[in-house]
C-alpha cells in the first residue's frame, strides 16, 4: 500500500473514532461503527490500529503530544533555531486534518482515564518544554504561555500572518517577564 493511501485510512479511521466519541460517548461505539463512518474494512482497522478501541483513541493522544505540543525531535529543532510561529503553524495543520482533535482533547484532558491521565502526562512535558526555552521566566507567566501557545494552535481561521504576529507577541510579553 502506498504511503498516502495509509494516510488516508490511518486519518480516516481516526477521525472517525474521534468523531463518534462525541456522537456516542467515551467508547460506546462499536467497532463496525467505525469502520461503517470511516469507510474502512474491520480488518484493516486492525491491522493499522489493533482490535482496541482504547489503543486507537490513544494514538490520538499520541498525535496531540507531537502535533499540539511539539514534542517530537523536529519540532524542538524549530524551536532551537527561534522558528516557534513555524512549530505553531505545523500544529494547526493537525486541525486540517482532524477538525475534532482539538475537542478531543479539550474534552479528555481532565477525565479519570488512562487517555485523561496521558494528556496530562504530555502538558507536563509541554510546560516542561517551556520551562527549558523560557529559562527565566517564572511559573504563572510559564502557565500563560502554555495557555496562549495552545491557544494558537486550536483557534479557527487564524491567519498564518496572524499566528506569527501573535508568537512575536507572546514572545515579547515574555522578555518583558523575565526582567
Amino acid at each position: 500500500m502506498k504511503e498516502s493511501r495509509k494516510d488516508e485510512t490511518f486519518w480516516a479511521v481516526l477521525n472517525a473514532a474521534i468523531q463518534l466519541e462525541f456522537v456516542r460517548g467515551h467508547q460506546r461505539w462499536t467497532m463496525s461503527e467505525l469502520s461503517r463512518t470511516s469507510k474502512v474494512t474491520r480488518s484493516l482497522i486492525y491491522y493499522y490500529f489493533g482490535k482496541s478501541k482504547e489503543a486507537i483513541l490513544l494514538e490520538a493522544v499520541k498525535i496531540i503530544g507531537e502535533e499540539f505540543f511539539g514534542l517530537t525531535s523536529g519540532r524542538i529543532d524549530l524551536w532551537n533555531k527561534g522558528e516557534i510561529a513555524e512549530s505553531v503553524l505545523q500544529s494547526r495543520r493537525l486541525l486540517e486534518k482532524s477538525p475534532f482533535m482539538g475537542s478531543f482533547y479539550m474534552v479528555h484532558r481532565e477525565a479519570e482515564t488512562e487517555i485523561g491521565a496521558a494528556l496530562r502526562s504530555l502538558e507536563k512535558e509541554y510546560k516542561a518544554k517551556l520551562k527549558r526555552f523560557f529559562k527565566d521566566v517564572q511559573d504563572p507567566y510559564r502557565d500563560a504561555l502554555f495557555g496562549l501557545l495552545l491557544g494558537l494552535v486550536l483557534t479557527p481561521r487564524l491567519s498564518d500572518d496572524a499566528v506569527k504576529s501573535a508568537v512575536r507577541v507572546v514572545a515579547s510579553v515574555a522578555d518583558r517577564a523575565i526582567k
